[in-house]
């Protein structure tokens, strides 16, 4: 993180090197470009996946000493599935304990959604620039399925013995805010590339079950067990804010 911030920094240093040089004459008026950009990370967190991907439609508007850009897209960046095992701490000492053999969650994350960028840029040398700028929005989604039970579980264990299941999909949203800067080089006339020094900013969620804790179990013919009327008042949903760098590439199409 700390090797990020100071790539990011610098770079901010030589764009603004880069904008005390005598002023030269930049497009006035609107322009119109479509992006398509993939990002990737080699230090993912919350068993996302490194790469991200996204798009977006930018209008530019030139002031004479830069260019000012508001862009509305979207970023989608998937996870993996990955196994957890409820907490048993909870349980009291009137209650079976937790058969880890068969107390599974099985959980997946995604970060995904619409994203407003808006950002700054000025001409470096020839076909280059430089841009700065911040991106809003983008949802983080937590999934996960559990299911528990007390060893041993069956019709005989009576009171003591409890069986959890429980799903969820909660979301995150939220202004985000995620700082960017880098370069970009005119290919053509209608076409460029950028390429991005991307801190992702958002919030993780993790789901976070007290087994053998439902406010009240069905006796049913195999063991008690919990059912659509049961909560689990001990649970909790943890927050965790992230700030991820990502190394990012946008094929650019003026039009």
């Amino acid at each position: 993180m700390s090797k990020a911030m100071n790539v990011l920094r610098w770079g901010l240093v030589a764009c603004l090197c880069g904008s005390l040089a005598p002023l030269r004459s930049e497009d006035t008026g609107f322009s119109k470009e479509f992006k398509f950009r993939l990002g990737y990370t080699s230090s993912p967190k919350d068993h996302l996946r490194g790469p991200y991907t996204g798009f977006g439609l930018n209008l530019g508007y030139g002031i004479g000493a830069g260019k000012l850009g508001l862009e509305l897209g979207y970023i989608y960046k998937t996870g993996d599935n990955y196994i957890t095992q409820p907490d048993a701490s909870a349980l009291t000492a009137a209650q079976l304990p937790m058969n880890p053999a068969k107390s599974v969650e099985d959980k997946r994350n995604q970060l995904d959604g619409f994203t407003v960028r808006t950002t700054f840029s000025r001409a470096l040398a020839g076909n280059w620039r430089w841009q700065v700028g911040l991106q809003f929005g983008g949802t983080f989604k937590h999934q996960y399925v559990g299911d528990t039970q007390s060893t041993p579980w069956d019709a005989g264990t009576g009171a003591a013995g409890w069986r959890d299941f429980y799903l969820g999909t909660p979301t995150k949203g939220g202004l985000n805010p995620t700082p960017f800067g880098g370069v970009s080089w005119k290919a053509g006339k209608d076409s460029s590339v950028e390429m991005n020094l991307v801190l992702l900013n958002y919030q993780a969620l993790e789901y976070h079950h007290y087994s053998g804790t439902g406010s009240v179990y069905v006796n049913g013919a195999l063991g008690p067990y919990s059912s659509t009327a049961t909560i689990f008042p001990k649970d909790s949903l943890v927050k965790e804010n992230r700030l991820v760098p990502h190394l990012e590439i946008a094929y650019v199409f003026h039009f």
